[in-house]
């Protein structure tokens, strides 16, 4: 494993590790959205808003700022911004 693969994840603000993408993403709170191939692997973080994730079975459940997740393609198909605003996220994933 080389040395820049062992190092954590960026936190919000900080360049990643040269093995890691980081992006900002803003996630519409009228439309459900699913989420993108490369965050399977990767970890996500609210930084603004509140982000609903809505399951499979029809459930949903609610994050705040601050919120750090991992998704699974097989039981988030969507997701979108709660309490009727946008919601701002950090993805850290493998490039």
């Amino acid at each position: 494993m080389r040395r820049d693969e062992r190092d954590p994840p960026a936190l919000p603000g900080e360049p990643p590790p040269r093995a890691f993408d980081r992006q900002e993403v803003i996630v519409p709170a009228d439309r459900r959205q699913d989420i993108a191939p490369g965050w399977q692997d990767g970890l996500i973080m609210v930084r603004r808003g509140t982000l609903e994730v809505l399951t499979a079975d029809g459930g949903h459940a609610r994050f705040g700022p601050g919120s750090v997740l991992a998704f699974s393609k097989a039981l988030v198909p969507s997701i979108r911004g709660g309490d009727g605003e946008p919601a701002v996220l950090v993805v850290v994933s493998r490039r």
